[in-house]
């Protein structure tokens, strides 16, 4: 690895590491938005001449029936789903601080070069707490520091 690249995979870290915040959920008819408190997941693609890019997703959180929790990811930048990340699952393991009740999931980050719509998860009502993962299609998505949060129900 070159300078270029290890200096590259530093800022896109640090930026990620920076990014401590909340996210808010843009929800559908009849779905209560979830603010999440996150680091958002952070990584690069790499392509046949080296790093391509790179992202940062958050997790989108919002309660549509009782006791389940539709996450999705938010994508920055908003290409990434036409470029980076088009190919990329997420990977999420959450657990209910509240209840003890956990599972984890993996669901398409994409889907027509736009945020898919994720998965609907039984979490219960509680305190939620989660940690994220991009995989990528053939070793070309990295994740440098991986996601994790926690939203109340």
């Amino acid at each position: 690895m070159g300078r270029k690249t290890i200096a590259g995979l530093g800022a896109v870290a640090a930026f990620g590491a920076m990014t401590l915040g909340a996210a808010t959920a843009q929800a559908a008819p009849g779905e209560q938005a979830l603010s999440v408190e996150q680091v958002p997941n952070t990584g690069i693609t790499v392509g046949s001449n080296g790093v391509s890019g790179g992202f940062l997703a958050s997790i989108l959180a919002s309660a549509t029936e009782p006791g389940v929790t539709q996450v999705a990811l938010n994508t920055t930048p908003t290409e990434a789903c036409a470029t980076n990340l088009k190919d990329a699952r997420v990977g999420i393991s959450w657990t209910n601080k509240s209840t003890g009740q956990s599972g984890s999931d993996v669901f398409d980050a994409c889907s027509d070069a736009r945020p898919s719509d994720g998965v609907a998860l039984a979490t219960g009502a509680g305190s939620i707490e989660f940690t994220t993962t991009i995989i990528g299609k053939n070793d070309r998505t990295f994740t440098v520091v991986p996601g994790s949060g926690s939203f109340k129900r």
